[in-house]
């Protein structure tokens, strides 16, 4: 911690060098700190301009759905993304002179270690001659710091090791800035001492009220509207001035007097960021109406994207129609009893040719019929023949003998099967088929 310290402290020896002033010193280390941290204020004070335009909108967000706290985060979220605002964002960088607030104090807290270089050996042997009592080197160092100053001489001469030890005066209008203000600053035995300590706290309090308010006339005048404040910025106005009165009235003077010097240069500092805040604001507005393009070639494109796809919907569904219709005879063609399209959709009645349903009796009936049929054909036949033969030759007499057996009938066929007539069939039904 002491190399962090070290720097800060020699900054202030410095300062309190060329000014005589511990007061003076405070306030130019303070704005030391401002300068560093200009960029970084400045970002806080953009993200702050930001919020500070939507406060209208947030306004009457919350009339809207003031009885549905929900819905109303849900809805100033969405807001939020649409402007492209951080809401924490300026509140984050308003805190971020704490760290140096606390570095400070350190070195205002043990001001005879820092700012002096008295070690623990020699602050036993200062206070043994100041008190006549050893005090605490790491927290009464602040009871000690201005009877140093009022004592160089006498200590010095004491104590050779401190005759390079700096003087450092921590007065200011009469009152020690080592030492911390008090409330009822009419009970003290100094008045004009007390009351100037009380005052510190309070002026830094009024300041920061002063600072909100320039920060809030800052806006309006940027953006171009109403003085309104957004819930941060009023949490802002509250906070700040109760949290001054805290440090000021619980820790030494001289942190008061850098927290009025720190706010003192965030009032000139809000003017000097006009320019840059504007610039800004430009741009915020050309990227809101770059947004609200986009957004609107988006809807754009989705539409279209929609109505390709409502077009190509209706183009399958004609398709699908026309099939229909195109189809139509072989849905009739593949109907089986009430069952349209039993068959299948693609049942082509010309291309798979059916036979009616013949019973096998029947098909036996024929078959015998045509078996009589031409049986009757081939008897008409030899009648037809043996009439038309000439008379045989007259017999020699006395012939011989000769054993002549009548000539045997021509064979008829034997009745089918029904195994042979089923075959039969299927058979006649097969070159049927292949002759068409």
């Amino acid at each position: 911690m002491t190399m962090i310290l070290t720097p800060f402290a020699k900054l202030i020896l410095w300062f309190y060098e060329i000014t005589g002033s511990y007061a003076i010193a405070l306030v130019l280390f303070g704005l030391v700190v401002r300068m560093i941290l200009f960029p970084v204020f400045l970002k806080g004070r953009k993200s702050m301009l930001a919020m500070s335009g939507l406060a209208e909108k947030q306004k009457v967000l919350q009339q809207k759905y003031m009885r549905d706290r929900q819905r109303y985060s849900i809805e100033l979220q969405k807001l939020y993304e649409e402007e492209g605002v951080k809401p924490s964002g300026g509140c984050l960088w308003s805190f971020l002179p704490m760290p140096f607030l606390m570095l400070l104090y350190l070195v205002i807290r043990r001001p005879l270690t820092y700012l002096m270089g008295m070690s623990e050996d020699m602050f036993n042997s200062v206070s043994n001659l100041l008190y006549g009592e050893v005090l605490d080197y790491k927290n009464q160092q602040l009871q000690m710091a201005q009877d140093v100053f009022l004592n160089h001489d006498r200590i010095t001469s004491a104590v050779p090791e401190l005759s390079d030890m700096p003087m450092i005066d921590f007065s200011f209008l009469g009152a020690n800035l080592s030492s911390t203000p008090h409330f009822m600053f009419w009970k003290q035995e100094d008045l004009l001492p007390a009351f100037v300590l009380f005052m510190i706290p309070v002026v830094s309090a009024v300041l920061n009220i002063v600072t909100t308010r320039v920060s809030t006339s800052v806006n309006a005048k940027i953006t171009g509207a109403s003085r309104t404040m957004d819930q941060n910025t009023k949490m802002t106005m509250f906070m700040m001035p109760l949290f001054s009165l805290w440090i000021c009235f619980t820790l030494p003077a001289a942190l008061g007097i850098y927290w009025i010097a720190n706010s003192v240069f965030a009032i000139l500092q809000e003017y000097m960021n006009i320019p840059f805040l504007r610039k800004h604001q430009k741009k915020l507005e050309e990227d809101k109406v770059k947004r609200r393009e986009e957004e609107k070639e988006r809807v754009k494109q989705e539409k279209k994207a929609q109505a390709e796809a409502k077009k190509k919907a209706a183009e399958e569904m004609r398709r699908i129609q026309m099939e229909r219709k195109v189809n139509k005879s072989l849905a009739a063609a593949s109907r089986v009893g009430m069952r349209t399209y039993a068959r299948g959709r693609s049942y082509d009645p010309d291309r798979y040719p059916s036979y009616p349903y013949r019973e096998i009796a029947e098909i036996v009936q024929e078959q015998e019929a045509q078996r009589e049929r031409m049986m009757a054909e081939k008897a008409a036949g030899k009648g037809k023949k043996d009439a038309a033969m000439p008379p045989p030759p007259a017999a020699p007499a006395d012939p011989a003998p000769v054993d002549t057996a009548p000539a045997e009938e021509e064979a008829i066929p034997a009745p089918l099967t029904t195994q042979e007539l089923e075959a039969q069939a299927l058979e006649n039904i097969q070159a049927e088929q292949e002759e068409e």
